[in-house]
């Protein structure tokens, strides 16, 4: 198999549907990309997320209507195991055979995505979960991909049309950010590193003070962390839900990743919806930071494992 950089543009949608036509999304809810599963190939949209490890995609008995099932019958490659396996994305428990195949979501959730499945980013030898080769990892294994890099890049649905974002397996792409990036070492299985230091305007809010744990998340809507330190950032954010005051916004969030300082302004760190206005920091259900999709769309990503045994996450401002 030959080596490749592999471009898969990613699409920005609603989280609703009515009458199988898909609304307009000015405040950025979800990515999505397609990939064939099976051979011949079987289309499924996805949800590209560096927070899980496997991949999963409806089956034939999938309870939601008019939703994309992947037919194993119809596939020349497909091998039954058997095993039953529980994958938890945030507070939903997906029940689904180890292949790829799930059969079942608790709620409603799940069900009301525009997307048909996820496809999860990690580069462990295996996965903690169901057992399986990370997809991610059996790319750069085989030396499918030409560097075992990749990288993810967002952009805001009402700048961007129908090209919401890419994602690169193997490469990057230098006209979607500018500078250059900020490597961090990251450990673990899913890369966590640490950031320090909130500030809001010139307020510090104490936040991480010391030091907190953080993934990067592209499968999550928010930036989220514990309880007990949000309602601090969100204290000193202030934003009226009517939105009344957005205007008047002037302060940027600041935090620290290997000692270089980013920066969030009101555009990325509030979300606009209907006429209401919200924070982006959202609670977290456990100590473990997580940065969504509102930090990727600020800052260009990039997950390197080209060093053994070391993976280094970096950051640079995204155009």
């Amino acid at each position: 198999m030959s080596q490749a950089i592999m471009r898969i543009p990613l699409k920005t949608k609603t989280l609703w549907n009515k009458d199988d036509v898909s609304l307009t999304n000015d405040n950025d809810n979800t990515y999505f990309g397609q990939i064939m599963v099976g051979t011949p190939g079987q289309p499924f949209n996805v949800l590209f997320d560096t927070g899980s490890f496997d991949l999963w995609v409806p089956s034939a008995i999938w309870p939601k209507q008019k939703s994309r099932r992947y037919r194993s019958s119809a596939s020349k490659t497909f091998k039954r195991n058997g095993t039953k396996k529980e994958i938890r994305y945030g507070s939903a428990t997906m029940r689904e055979k180890a292949f790829i195949e799930a059969t079942e979501a608790p709620g409603r959730r799940i069900y009301e995505r525009p997307w048909d499945g996820i496809f999860g980013l990690s580069g462990l030898s295996k996965s903690t979960i169901t057992g399986a080769r990370p997809i991610w990892r059996t790319m750069m294994d085989e030396g499918v991909v030409t560097k075992k890099v990749f990288s993810i890049w967002l952009r805001r649905y009402s700048d961007s049309g129908e090209n919401g974002g890419e994602i690169i397996f193997g490469g990057i792409d230098q006209e979607h950010f500018t500078g250059a990036h900020t490597y961090v070492d990251a450990e673990g299985p899913h890369n966590t590193f640490k950031i320090n230091s909130f500030f809001v305007g010139k307020i510090d809010t104490k936040v991480c003070s010391k030091g907190c744990k953080v993934l990067v998340d592209s499968g999550s809507t928010y930036i989220r962390g514990p309880p007990n330190l949000i309602v601090k950032i969100n204290k000193q954010i202030r934003i009226a839900a009517d939105c009344s005051n957005y205007d008047k916004l002037s302060e940027v969030i600041s935090f620290t990743i290997a000692a270089k300082t980013f920066t969030l302004t009101p555009r990325d760190y509030i979300e606009r919806k209907n006429g209401k206005c919200k924070s982006v920091f959202a609670d977290a259900k456990s100590d473990l930071w997580q940065l969504g999709t509102p930090f990727i769309r600020a800052f260009h990503t990039v997950w390197d494992y080209q060093t053994p045994g070391i993976v280094k996450v970096g950051f640079a401002k995204s155009k």
